[in-house]
C-alpha cells in the first residue's frame, strides 16, 4: 500500500525571527567571551611585564640607596638623591611600561634594621643601614574595561630593601697594611674616628716618630714594620703595585681569626703612597670630614691584635692625608681611621664600630 505523502510544515517569519535573534545572542555572548581572553592575554601580560619592570628598577634603587649611606645626616640626603636619579636615568632597565616611560612615583624609607619600620626622616642617621624603595604606577587596560566592574587603568606596584650586611672575609681589595688594634674587645678596635694611626712603623729605634693616635703605643715584635703580604709577596714592586692597582688577591681571604702573614723589611713605598693620593679627585682636603672624591685615598686594611703571629681581627677603612709617609722611608706612615669598611665604596660603611659590609637585596 503506498505510504501517503507527508508535508513539512511551512515556517513563518516568526520561527525565522527567532532563530535569528538567538544567533546573535549566542555572538554577543561569544564576542564577550573573546575580547575577556583577549584581555586575559594582552592586559594580564601587560601588568605582569610592568610588575617586572617596576621589581628591577625597586631593586636597584634599593641598591644605590644603601650603597650611599655612611651613617651621617648627608648619607641619607644622598641617598634619596640617588633615587632621584635612577627615577630619572634614560636607561632602559631604570624604565618601564616597555621602556617606554620614567619611574616617577617612587619613595624611600631608612631603617637600622632589614626587618623596619621604615622612614623617610630618620631621627639619627647613626647606624642607618637598610634602604627601601616602594614604587607603584598605573598602567591602562585596552581590552579588561569592557568587563564589567573593570576600570580604565590599574595599580601596579614593587618594594625592595636594600641593606649593608657585615662580612668577615675579604680576599680581594685590601691595601698591604694592617694595623696593630689597640682594644681587640672594642668594636672600633680602640681607634677613634678622625685620628691618624699608623700604617707602615718607622724601624726601631725611630717608633717614637709614629702617627698621633698611636702615641705611647709600640708594636710588640721589633720587625713589625705594619706590612701585610694580600697575594703580592715581600718584594718592594708588589708592595707598590698592591697600593695602586690593587690587583692583588688571595686565594682563601682573609677572614677574622685568619693568621696574617706579615712583610719585613722598611721598604720604599712612599712614592706609590702619592700616587694613589694624586689619582683621586680631591687632593685638597686634609681630613675626610671635607672629603669629596673618587675614593682612592680609602684604604681597607685588616685589623690585626698585635700577637705573634698576628692575627686579624676585623676589618676597618683609612684615608690617607697629603704626603701619608712623610719626606723619608724611615717614616711613619699615616692614615685616618674613618670606621667600617664598604666594599668598594668612596665612604665608611654606615655601621657604628669598626668592620666590614657589603651592600645586597635583603628583599
Amino acid at each position: 500500500m503506498p505510504r501517503a505523502n507527508r508535508r513539512l510544515p511551512i515556517r513563518g517569519p516568526e520561527a525565522c525571527a527567532g532563530r535569528e535573534g538567538f544567533v546573535l545572542l549566542s555572538a554577543a555572548v561569544a564576542i564577550v567571551a573573546v575580547v575577556g581572553f583577549l584581555g586575559l592575554a594582552i592586559d594580564v601580560g601587560r601588568m605582569y611585564v610592568a610588575k617586572s619592570e617596576l621589581q628591577a628598577y625597586a631593586d636597584q634603587a634599593a641598591m644605590a640607596a644603601a650603597f650611599a649611606l655612611d651613617g651621617t645626616s648627608q648619607g641619607i640626603t644622598n641617598a634619596s638623591a640617588a633615587i632621584q636619579n635612577i627615577s630619572g636615568s634614560p636607561s632602559q632597565s631604570n624604565r618601564w611600561n616597555f621602556g617606554t616611560q620614567s619611574v616617577t612615583n617612587s619613595q624611600i624609607g631608612f631603617s637600622d634594621s632589614a626587618a623596619g619600620p621604615f622612614t623617610t626622616n630618620p631621627v639619627s642617621a647613626s647606624g642607618v643601614r637598610f634602604a627601601q624603595v616602594s614604587v607603584s604606577e598605573s598602567i591602562s587596560l585596552y581590552f579588561l574595561p569592557a568587563l564589567p566592574s573593570v576600570g580604565a587603568s590599574s595599580s601596579v606596584s614593587a618594594a625592595s630593601v636594600a641593606g649593608q650586611l657585615s662580612r668577615n672575609s675579604l680576599g680581594d681589595g685590601l691595601a698591604p697594611f694592617s694595623p696593630d688594634a689597640h682594644n681587640t674587645s672594642d668594636p672600633n678596635f680602640g681607634f677613634t674616628v678622625g685620628q691618624l694611626y699608623t700604617l707602615r712603623w718607622p724601624p726601631p729605634g725611630k717608633r717614637n716618630n709614629s702617627c698621633a693616635g698611636d702615641a705611647g703605643y709600640s708594636p710588640s715584635s721589633s720587625s713589625d714594620r705594619g706590612y701585610v703580604d694580600i697575594g703580592q709577596g715581600e718584594g718592594n714592586s708588589g708592595l707598590t703595585s698592591a697600593i695602586v692597582d690593587n690587583n692583588y688577591g688571595l686565594a682563601s681571604p682573609i677572614t677574622a681569626g685568619s693568621t696574617l702573614s706579615m712583610v719585613s723589611g722598611q721598604k720604599s713605598v712612599s712614592g706609590a703612597m702619592d700616587t694613589r693620593f694624586n689619582e683621586d679627585t680631591d687632593t685638597t682636603s686634609s681630613t675626610y670630614a671635607s672629603y669629596a672624591g673618587n675614593g682612592r685615598r680609602i684604604l681597607v686594611v685588616p685589623v690585626n691584635d698585635g700577637g705573634s703571629p698576628p692575627q686579624a681581627v676585623g676589618f676597618a677603612a683609612f684615608f690617607l692625608p697629603p704626603s701619608a709617609c712623610g719626606s723619608g722611608n724611615t717614616s711613619a706612615c699615616c692614615a685616618e681611621y674613618i670606621g667600617p669598611a664598604l666594599e668598594s665604596a668612596s665612604h665608611p660603611a654606615a655601621a657604628s664600630g669598626g668592620g666590614l659590609y657589603a651592600v645586597e637585596l635583603v628583599r
